[in-house]
């Protein structure tokens, strides 16, 4: 498998892979900056803010730093990229992928928890949120591939590039080891994947629906539920990939709730389209 973490230069700005805390932490102020311009709920459930005032967001930007790092070190499919402007040294950009050699959940989803909240409402929403998210990728990601996590830009460098760039140097050494890459992504990004070359397997609303509700789950509600997510999927190498295998199989488990119903009870399937015909 050729090497992810060499260096690339293309003009201006440089792509470099994370290898110190240092470098981490800089990512973690992109993602802060670039998720609040314009608000994204989905980043919310990550990085809660537990308080009204500066030093009440400083603790808890001081959190994320150490969990993504710790979080980061311990997983060893995880590879964090960042791009940095060669004349101000400032990180302007940032994307985290999953290499994975082989099925990451043989044993079907995983029960996601969010302990960075506290006990409670906010972290029972988080987690039915996330796990709406994963019950897809679980299903549906049995054999080798990459799986993209995290990718944003601060507001500043929107528009010239960065984007493409850190995608770009994804499938590069995704075609390069053909790798197979999946993503979930938002309406926003959504073109951009498109051009690389994603097409969209299903799409996702979130079930938030609770009996008796209280007034801080309506509240969970209103703040912290993303829009519909489209579930991508990019064949080895961009190619003409069948859907009538592995990943069909995938997808129409889910719709069917088989083995894994206790986790897709809550996932709302708004389209399932085959993306590639014999």
């Amino acid at each position: 498998m050729d090497s992810v973490n060499e260096t690339e230069t293309k003009g201006k700005f440089a792509i470099k892979e994370v290898e110190t805390r240092e470098e981490m932490d800089k990512i973690m102020d992109v993602i802060w900056v670039a998720n609040y311009d314009p608000y994204e709920p989905f980043a919310q459930l990550f990085f809660p803010v537990l308080g009204y005032t500066k030093a009440d967001r400083e603790a808890a930007i001081a959190e994320s730093k150490e969990r993504f790092w710790s979080d980061h070190k311990s997983h060893i499919p995880s590879h964090w990229f960042y791009v940095q402007d060669t004349e101000t040294k400032e990180v302007i950009g940032c994307l985290q992928w999953e290499v994975e050699e082989n099925n990451p959940f043989p044993d079907g989803p995983p029960k996601l928890t969010a302990p960075w909240w506290p006990e409670g409402e906010h972290r029972e929403f988080t987690e039915r949120i996330l796990n709406q998210i994963y019950a897809p990728r679980a299903n549906s990601l049995t054999r080798r591939h990459i799986a993209l996590n995290w990718m944003s830009v601060i507001p500043a460098y929107r528009r010239q590039g960065i984007g493409s760039l850190l995608m770009a140097h994804m499938i590069s050494f995704a075609d390069t080891n053909n790798y197979g890459c999946w993503l979930e992504a938002t309406s926003m990004g959504k073109p951009l994947y498109e051009k690389f070359g994603f097409k969209p397997l299903l799409k996702i609303a979130f079930d938030t629906d609770k009996k008796n509700a209280s007034d801080v789950w309506r509240k969970c509600e209103h703040e912290l539920t993303p829009p519909p997510i489209s579930a991508m999927w990019r064949p080895i190498k961009g190619g003409e990939e069948s859907m009538n295998g592995a990943w069909e199989r995938g997808a129409m488990t889910m719709l069917s709730e088989s083995r894994h119903d206790d986790y897709m009870k809550d996932v709302q399937i708004m389209a399932f389209e085959p993306l590639y015909a014999n």
